[in-house]
């Protein structure tokens, strides 16, 4: 079975995207995939390797047009040239490597370049479809995008929230394959994760954004309430930029005031080594907005074996079994947020029962192995169902 990968552009880079790609790359070439990699518009054309890897690459279009003047590459005439361009290359690769069928990843944007492709070849396209954020309202291909989506002959999502929201835009008929996300981290404790000198002065971590709805500023108002009776109690802010400035008053009352510390923007892969070091990591996300995957921290931080404390959103609820591998709270809530921090810092003992926990699921259940698994057999389903309709 060869499968051509279209890949995002910056696959070829030392980058979390691009190892998360090459670990499934390899997982599935393990199980006898033959793989070809095609990657998207932002670099010149011909041919790169990264990292051992080979890539065929697509030039961008030109920055401006006879008759036309400057393209902006953001704007929709540079945004469709770009689509053109990519689909002009994918049809030179898909006639040089003959495959078996087309792997559209994350962006799914890049569907609408691929589907023509593929009709026209007659090649079975598989696309991954992310959050639904590309396919609102201000997004100017929308369309074309939810188009793309219905014409593959399957979709994989990384939760079953994304399958639904699929189901409700009309995508009845189509196989949609709910295929979880691994953990950019081998599931396993940092030998010296706990620090003994800071024995007796319990330590929370937050490892995401800064936006309102990322929930930092409800975690700090639980830190207060909590150290009247934790004085020693302090949080590691695995995170940083311009947001950050705007959180200085409030680390500056004297209920935070040296018991905060923000460690600035981090890699996922650096914030997984900070976050096992903690007592318990904290993803108090308050929902108000759709949140339709987990955030790659938190995936990281349960394969590290980390004790787990976040919001009751329902990515959460796919990933969590609440009171055994995390626990979960009411989003939003600082009480209740505060009650689940205090129940573990007064019963120590289930900090490390329930990383355990953790580590065990993610290590049987969220592999890259897995993950190739799942894709390989959506794989030959697809070309079973197109050599039965032959």
């Amino acid at each position: 079975m060869r499968v051509l990968h279209l890949l995002d552009h910056s696959a070829p880079r030392r980058s979390d995207y691009s190892r998360r790609t090459q670990a499934l790359l390899q997982s599935l070439r393990g199980q006898g995939v033959h793989t070809v990699h095609l990657t998207g518009t932002a670099h010149t054309g011909g041919e790169a390797r990264g990292e051992g890897w080979h890539f065929y690459r697509t030039s961008p279009p030109p920055g401006s047009v006879p008759l036309l003047g400057t393209i902006e590459p953001g704007s929709r005439l540079g945004a469709a040239m770009s689509t053109a361009a990519l689909a002009l290359r994918l049809r030179q690769v898909a006639k040089l490597t003959r495959p078996d069928l087309i792997h559209v990843h994350l962006p799914s944007a890049n569907a609408v370049a691929a589907w023509p492709v593929a009709r026209l070849a007659r090649i079975p396209l598989v696309v991954e479809a992310e959050r639904r954020a590309q396919l609102s309202a201000g997004y100017p291909f929308a369309r074309a995008e939810r188009w793309a989506l219905g014409a593959a002959n399957a979709i994989a999502t990384g939760t079953a929230q994304v399958r639904a929201a699929l189901r409700a835009e009309g995508m009845q008929g189509r196989t949609i394959a709910v295929i979880p996300a691994a953990p950019d981290l081998t599931p396993g404790r940092l030998h010296s994760a706990r620090m003994p000198e800071l024995e007796g002065a319990p330590l929370l971590a937050y490892a995401g954004g800064l936006a309102q709805d990322d929930g930092l500023e409800l975690l700090l108002a639980a830190l207060a309430q909590l150290r009247r009776q934790y004085p020693a109690l302090r949080l590691l802010v695995a995170g940083g930029g311009e947001d950050e400035a705007r959180f200085d008053s409030r680390l500056a009352h004297p209920s935070l005031r040296g018991h905060v510390v923000f460690s600035g923007a981090l890699s996922y892969r650096r914030a997984a080594d900070l976050l096992p070091r903690a007592d318990i990591a904290v993803f108090p996300t308050l929902g108000r907005k759709p949140c339709f995957e987990p955030s790659r921290h938190l995936l990281n931080a349960l394969a590290q074996g980390c004790a787990v404390i976040a919001s009751d959103l329902a990515c959460h609820r796919e990933l969590l079994v609440h009171g055994h591998s995390g626990i979960l709270f009411e989003a939003g809530k600082r009480a209740a947020l505060v009650k689940a921090i205090g129940e573990l810092l007064a019963q120590p003992w289930r900090i490390d029962a329930l990383g355990t926990a953790a580590r065990e699921f993610m290590a049987t259940r969220r592999s890259w192995e897995l993950t190739a698994v799942r894709y390989r057999r959506v794989y030959e389903a697809v070309l079973k169902n197109r050599d039965a309709s032959r």
